[in-house]
């Protein structure tokens, strides 16, 4: 890993789970002072909706918003500016920014595809450095391909300590419970099954089984409307042999849930049948399954996670991706 020490770097990011906190950290424990600014500035629901579907209302605000708080902090210099997805940050403030700062190396990073954030496009030219978890998103416009990482660590399971042979934990978006559901119909009796699905509230269930074909026969005791506290999910992952990822049905790139369990020497269920193209894969830690037609042999449970080579494993990490990010 090679050291930020004396380096300033400009990083704006949307709020995600913490993960922009961990990113920051994981920079300064490396030398690098961290500024940051958060991509999507405006927190209320009605401004989330409408940065969602009419960014450019939003832009002008964000614009002004971003120059006051650069101009409060009187950096002086940055020597990189890192932007992740880059849904409230227009032409006219990247190019502001290339000028204060002309020595700065500029770096995009897409952690979302482009047809939820395609108005990024008209930027690509503003950036040094161009990067993407989407496999898609790289053949097409010429991007680096960059999965994305694992923040915790763990050691593999036991048969001692494991209690749960597949755990599912997750909100229930998209066709998930759909998916959830035929998965646990096909599970063998003996497979020790844990899921918690999340909505955000009671009445969003209600909607949910009306307007989803889906979720016609869900029942409200299958969902949860509390999010899992850390600290249990931390200790049921723990306690699970496999961790079950259903991707959304338009995503190509692989989720934070594929690098998360890598960490913690998880084995993974996904259905996500591109990760057979990714270096890590294995079918001894990864079973692909079909979101229509989930089967799942129980020979899977039977054997314990066998640990990636140290190369692949800090690779995957936040450092090894920070190491390809800020190249």
């Amino acid at each position: 890993m090679r050291s930020f020490d004396g380096e300033r770097i400009l990083f704006i990011a949307p709020r995600f789970f913490g993960y922009e906190r961990e990113i920051a950290d994981a920079l300064r424990a490396r030398g690098a002072t961290v500024d940051w600014l958060a991509d999507r500035p405006y927190d209320t629901t009605a401004m989330t909706a409408v940065t969602r579907f009419v960014p450019r209302v939003v832009l002008p605000f964000a614009d002004r918003l971003y120059q006051r708080r650069i101009e409060a902090i009187a950096p002086g210099q940055y020597d990189h500016v890192l932007v992740l997805n880059g849904q409230t940050v227009s032409r006219d403030f990247l190019a502001w920014l290339r000028w204060t700062f002309p020595t700065a190396r500029f770096t995009l990073y897409m952690w979302d595809s482009l047809e939820n954030r395609g108005r990024t496009i008209e930027n690509f030219g503003l950036f040094d450095h161009l990067l993407s978890f989407d496999p898609v998103s790289v053949k097409q416009y010429g991007m680096q391909l960059r999965p994305l990482f694992y923040t915790r660590t763990g050691a593999p399971g036991t048969a001692e300590t494991t209690l749960h042979d597949a755990t599912f934990i997750g909100t229930a978006h998209s066709d998930r419970y759909a998916v959830i559901s035929r998965l646990r119909g096909a599970l063998d009796p003996s497979v020790r099954g844990f899921w918690y699905m999340y909505l955000q509230s009671e009445w969003l269930f209600d909607v949910y089984r009306t307007i989803k074909p889906g979720m016609r026969g869900a029942r409200r005791k299958d969902f949860r409307f509390t999010p899992m506290a850390k600290d249990d999910l931390q200790r049921t992952v723990t306690q699970s042999l496999a961790i079950i990822d259903i991707e959304h049905p338009f995503q190509r790139g692989l989720t934070m849930r594929t690098f998360e369990t890598m960490g913690l020497n998880r084995k993974l269920i996904t259905t996500n049948a591109l990760v057979r193209d990714y270096d890590f894969y294995s079918p001894d830690n990864i079973l692909i399954i079909d979101r229509k037609r989930p089967v799942i042999d129980p020979a899977f449970f039977q054997s314990l996670y066998r640990p990636l080579p140290s190369s692949l494993f800090h690779k995957y990490s936040i450092n090894g991706w920070i190491d390809e990010v800020l190249a």
